[in-house]
């Protein structure tokens, strides 16, 4: 945003973004690329907040980091091999069994 001061910087999941995005909307209106956003991430976000962090540090366990992590709940991938394309972008290989208890936090998380 044109004249804002930008706090931090760190990754979010979308569920995270939309409540940024809404807080912004009751205060005042969206700018053009604000709105494009806020139409994407309600379509598209399939879990709260909450969750998300839950899901999070669940994958953490597995050796994931954080921003990996919040690319898999934003994503909610339904195969393995989706998992799989994901976390090729993580330094370390991941075994069989530690992609398939990673895909069962996904299915827990997806019915929520």
């Amino acid at each position: 945003m044109i004249g804002k001061h930008q706090s931090e910087r760190r990754p979010v999941t979308t569920a995270e973004a939309l409540e940024v995005l809404e807080g912004r909307k009751e205060e005042g209106e969206l700018g053009y690329e604000q709105k494009l956003a806020y139409d994407h991430i309600k379509k598209f976000t399939s879990i709260g907040k909450e969750d998300a962090k839950k899901m999070i540090k669940e994958l953490m366990q597995y050796g994931v980091d954080e921003s990996t992590a919040i690319k898999i709940v934003d994503v909610m991938p339904i195969e393995a091999v989706q998992l799989k394309h994901i976390l090729a972008r993580e330094k370390k290989t991941f075994e069989e069994d530690e992609v398939g208890k990673m895909m069962e936090v996904v299915k827990d998380h997806r019915g929520k």
